[in-house]
């Protein structure tokens, strides 16, 4: 029979395990908050980067964590084309974030309008608006791709 006092260790040391932790060789170095915007379109980038926050890509254990509020987010993650009636919200979390923020398209459609493009709709993707600071290529990029491009983008690594 097991003491109480074990059982309470035996939790958590269980727990501690799932518990977000730095990125190996990073001591001490503080997670990059990313908040996460859908624009228009078909909705597959958005999937996966929610597939992102799962068990399965273990966003947090890579030094990555995901805040709902854009006064908190350190990279702009946007997916899909500009519609019209996203582009007020997408200026309104940009200048609602701090200073050294950067603005980061997750697949084709946020990067050139993918095949929605310019229409009475929509304004294209980021690059015909803003100059991009990063890009996730794929129509949609898999979850494991984005989140090496992210570690990528946060080690200095790929632009």
């Amino acid at each position: 029979m097991k003491s109480r006092a074990l059982g309470i260790i035996e939790a958590f040391l269980d727990a501690h395990r799932w518990r977000a932790h730095a990125p190996v060789g990073a001591a001490g170095a503080l997670p990059v908050n990313v908040y996460f915007l859908e624009t228009g379109s078909c909705e597959g980038c958005a999937m996966e980067l929610e597939a992102l926050c799962g068990g399965g890509y273990a966003l947090e254990q890579a030094g990555f964590r995901r805040v709902h509020r854009a006064e908190d987010a350190d990279w702009l993650l946007v997916t899909g084309t500009i519609s019209r009636r996203c582009a007020e919200r997408l200026d309104q979390v940009w200048r609602a974030m701090p200073a050294g923020r950067c603005l980061i398209a997750i697949g084709r459609c946020a990067i050139d309008g993918g095949p929605f493009g310019k229409s009475y709709a929509t304004l294209g993707g980021l690059s015909g608006l803003t100059r991009v600071q990063r890009a996730v290529h794929g129509c949609p990029p898999e979850p494991r791709a984005i989140l090496a491009a992210l570690i990528g983008f946060r080690d200095g690594i790929t632009s």
